[in-house]
């Protein structure tokens, strides 16, 4: 996690996420595109192999958002694989349905609303950095 300065002053947090997510056939999810937007670093894994790869590759990401309907492996075998790098890593599922709750999961969202995503990222981890600066 990282704070930049923008130029009027105001401080944003910029996370790096691991986002496990459905490969798009017009090859780029919008989730990663407002991610990006909003000054994320993304690594984007397409299947739950990729996605411990990358993570073993680089440990210090922030948090993993994750695609309940991932082709191959299923979901709560990638959550598992992934806590076994990293056991404090904090895992967003994304999920086109009510999924309740999920084993290893912090937070569960909708796959509907970018918006949601991006408050909900604001709120917790703006937090979690006046908590560390107090």
């Amino acid at each position: 996690m990282q704070k930049s300065t923008l130029r009027n002053g105001m401080q944003i947090v910029r996370l790096v996420v691991l986002m496990v997510e459905v490969e798009q056939p017009e090859g780029i999810s919008s989730r990663k595109l407002i991610l990006e937007t909003a000054r994320h670093n993304v690594l984007t894994a397409y299947s739950g192999d990729d996605a411990v790869n990358l993570l073993q590759s680089f440990p210090n990401v922030d948090l993993a958002i994750i695609h309940t309907e991932l082709p191959g492996e299923d979901f709560d075998t990638t959550v598992r694989r992934l806590k076994e790098v990293r056991p404090d890593l904090y895992i967003v599922a994304i999920s086109p349905l009510d999924s309740g709750k999920l084993e290893g999961v912090n937070t569960v969202l909708s796959s509907y609303d970018p918006q949601e995503l991006l408050e909900f990222l604001a709120k917790q981890f703006e937090a979690a950095t006046s908590d560390e600066s107090t």
